[in-house]
């Protein structure tokens, strides 16, 4: 198994290395891999970098306690894709490559024509906020995987971890981490293809056993919303179908249709990504389950995949499977270290700054920025404070709230105002980080009123300052044309 799983990493971490040699010297070759991927890196890069250890690792634990139900972010997730790569996808790549935008921050800094660099500015912080926690899940995860499977340390594992994932994405950039995004992205749909059928059909008796012995061990694990009536039960449905709705504002999934290489590559990669999250949703859940009916009891849910693997495969399959697990890990913790980069390197630095700098120094600069976002997501998660489901719906929702509204706002209409947008940003921040420090989280996911209350102040505020936006237009233009005339 270890052996296995060795020559996996070294794959991985020459693939990365490698993938310097095919980048332009400049920050859009080191943050867009110079614009030029196709439909299959886009797509499996956008699925795994979107599923993360979470799939292995939180979903798995969150349907082994409370089964079924956790099914209802399947439809959710589904609607989100549709969005992303029907409705967002297309425009965003168009329009980004237009302006010649970088990233999300810089779209909406382009878009609506923020000399000031506000936008950008703030925006960067967010993702910042928002991605630290959740690159702390990644490896929280990590740890579990390799303490569960090889005995390995806890927190020795989520340190080789980051050091491990750092070490290519310094050197390729942004095309490393989406050529091993799609390498990873491969062995990730093959085990969530092939494992839980080979579980269900041949070592459980076939589907409808399986379901019997999961009513006998417990019925809440066969029931829709697990048990729970009134409120509390309705929280449960919004909260798990609405997860996946906030697709379209996660800055990291956003910068695969910046990337991508032309209109045909989103057209070609919708069919995958569809494909990709009815694979992976569905047998991600179904893992939860099968451990549950083979290790009905475990001290901590988030174990029962690393532990599944040890105790039915023999030592080639584990080592497979544990590279799965990795690769879930590490793809999502790439492109998130990645972004977060670029936000602070580029975004952050450069809206703060007028000074100019050389791509050499950028560089230099992203890659000592990278070294010290993965040191302080890496003592967040020595920290072990949450368990990786729950730093995941939280930096999901902050995102997605924040982002997700103004995004679709500007990409499909002409009524966001820059302090429109402001606010917007401002608003899906703070309803998700007070919601989730109130008793309502119990009952609500704080996606949905973090998300609300964006969209409400991103139109209010836009329709009040609508006619201050145009004055300062007219103003602007009136001194350009002045100027040209002498």
């Amino acid at each position: 198994m270890l052996t296995v799983f060795v020559i996996y990493l070294v794959i991985v971490f020459l693939i990365g290395v490698l993938a310097e040699k095919f980048i332009s010297k400049s920050e859009e070759g080191f943050y867009l891999g110079d614009r030029n991927f196709g439909p299959w890196a886009t797509a499996i890069s956008a699925g795994a970098t979107d599923t993360s250890g979470w799939i292995f690792i939180g979903a798995a634990g969150a349907s082994y306690i409370s089964g079924i139900s956790t099914m209802w972010m399947l439809p959710g997730f589904i609607i989100g894709y549709l969005l992303n790569w029907f409705v967002v996808g297309p425009r965003l790549r168009k329009e980004g490559k237009e302006l010649g935008a970088l990233s999300i921050p810089d779209y909406f800094s382009l878009k609506l024509d923020d000399g000031k660099n506000i936008l950008k500015i703030v925006s960067s912080l967010v993702i910042i906020i928002f991605f630290v926690a959740s690159m702390a899940s990644q490896l929280t995860a990590a740890g579990k995987t390799l303490d569960a499977t090889i005995s390995f340390d806890y927190n020795i594992g989520l340190i080789l971890s980051a050091a491990f994932v750092i070490g290519y994405a310094i050197f390729g950039g942004y095309r490393a981490v989406v050529l091993t995004d799609l390498t990873q992205g491969l062995i990730m749909l093959t085990v969530l293809l092939i494992f839980p059928l080979y579980m269900i059909f041949f070592e459980l008796g076939g589907p409808a056993n399986f379901f019997n012995t999961l009513q006998s061990i417990d019925p809440l694990l066969v029931s829709s919303i697990g048990g729970a009536t009134g409120a509390a039960g309705f929280g449960i449905f919004i909260g798990l179908f609405a997860f996946g709705l906030g697709e379209p504002g996660q800055p990291h999934i956003m910068q695969r249709f910046l990337s991508a290489r032309d209109d045909k590559t989103i057209s070609q990669g919708s069919f995958i990504a569809m494909f990709w999250v009815i694979v992976v949703m569905t047998g991600s859940n179904l893992l939860g389950l099968i451990g549950r009916v083979l290790i009905p009891a475990i001290d901590d849910p988030e174990y029962i995949f690393p532990r599944l693997t040890i105790e039915t495969m023999n030592p080639l399959l584990a080592g497979v499977v544990l590279a799965a697990i990795f690769a879930a890990i590490q793809s999502t913790f790439s492109s998130q270290i990645m972004v977060s980069t670029q936000s602070f390197a580029s975004d952050f630095l450069k809206g703060i700054s007028k000074k100019t700098y050389t791509n050499k120094q950028l560089m230099f600069i992203s890659r000592i920025t990278m070294v010290t976002l993965g040191i302080i997501a890496t003592f967040i998660a020595l920290l072990n404070i949450q368990s990786v489901f729950a730093l995941v719906l939280y930096a999901w929702a902050g995102l997605a709230a924040s982002f997700g509204p103004l995004l679709i706002f500007l990409l499909y209409t002409n009524v966001v105002t820059k302090a429109g947008a402001l606010s917007s940003i401002f608003t899906g921040t703070f309803v998700t980080i007070i919601w989730i420090n109130t008793p309502w989280v119990a009952y609500l996911y704080e996606l949905i009123p973090a998300t609300i209350a964006s969209i409400t102040v991103l139109l209010l505020v836009s329709k009040l300052t609508k006619r201050t936006d145009s004055i300062n237009d007219e103003l602007k233009s009136t001194k350009e044309a002045k100027y040209y005339e002498q």
